[in-house]
């Protein structure tokens, strides 16, 4: 009796572990933001904030406001679902989940 409570214990333990690292804000069949930023040179859009007079944008992990930048390119716009960045060379428009939308639009 005293082993079955145990590893009952363990698995409740071992399950609420489990859900601690299930990011629930994350659309349906996307991996996580980690295994999808494995291109350190790729840029990923995960998030934007808009607040009073503040917009910010979630980039591959980093939060940036306009004017802030994330290695070569430097946060020009934020808008409702996209931002766009510029380097010395190339201007790059980057979309929130981009992705899931277009398997969704078949």
């Amino acid at each position: 009796m005293y082993k079955l409570f145990i590893i009952i214990i363990s698995l409740v333990f071992s399950l609420t572990l489990w859900a601690a690292n299930i990011d629930p804000t994350k659309p349906f069949g996307q991996g996580s933001s980690q295994s999808l930023v494995k291109d350190e040179s790729k840029l990923v859009l995960e998030s934007i904030v808009h607040g009073e007079g503040i917009h910010t944008a979630v980039v591959n992990g980093k939060v940036l406001r306009v004017n802030q930048s994330i290695g070569e390119y430097r946060l020009i716009a934020v808008n409702d679902d996209s931002v766009v960045l510029r380097s010395e060379t190339e201007r790059l428009k980057l979309y929130v989940h981009k992705a899931s939308v277009l398997k969704n639009n078949k």
